[in-house]
């Protein structure tokens, strides 16, 4: 998936194996999910990556249609949105700089729940499904370590969730 020839604004900025790949390493380092990953390992999965720049208002993903990749957001800020029955879309939650977005989608490969649009100018790292199928293959070790970051993230997510919904029972 090379998300600037199927998605309109987005810009590729550079690729792990061709861009400055200490730049990218700098920018996985900062975020949340890999922030405690050993440099090696962050030069590993540099190495599998893609930077985007989106402008304002583009739409990163939309609820509903397949996903292949997700995103660890690098600079910028983005909206999460969810439509409701009546087919409106409603803000749930603004998402900056060291987190991720779409992670679901490298696990599952299901449709999106929700939709992701840029509020602002925004730098994205993208990983690909297929390049975390490739970080299964070539660097199993690794692929554990995203693996259970993401799961630790996900359950982070769902425990919050969880509690919110107390509220409405």
């Amino acid at each position: 998936m090379n998300p600037d020839q199927a998605l309109p604004g987005f810009r590729l900025v550079g690729a792990g194996t061709t861009f400055q790949s200490r730049d990218i390493c700098d920018m996985v380092s900062e975020s949340q999910l890999f922030a405690d990953l050993d440099w090696k390992d962050i030069e590993a999965l540099a190495a599998y990556l893609q930077c985007y720049e989106v402008s304002a208002g583009t739409t990163i993903f939309r609820e509903g249609e397949a996903g292949s990749y997700m995103c660890l957001l690098v600079k910028g800020e983005v909206g999460i949105l969810k439509t409701d029955l009546d087919g409106t879309p409603h803000r749930i939650v603004s998402v900056g700089h060291g987190k991720t977005i779409g992670e679901m989608s490298i696990i599952d490969g299901e449709k999106r729940s929700a939709t992701c649009l840029a509020s602002q100018t925004s730098i994205l790292l993208l990983l690909t499904k297929d390049n975390y199928q490739r970080i299964i293959r070539e660097k199993p070790a690794l692929a554990v370590q995203i693996l259970a970051r993401l799961a630790k993230l996900m359950s982070q997510r769902l425990r919050s969730v969880s509690g919110q919904l107390v509220e409405f029972l």
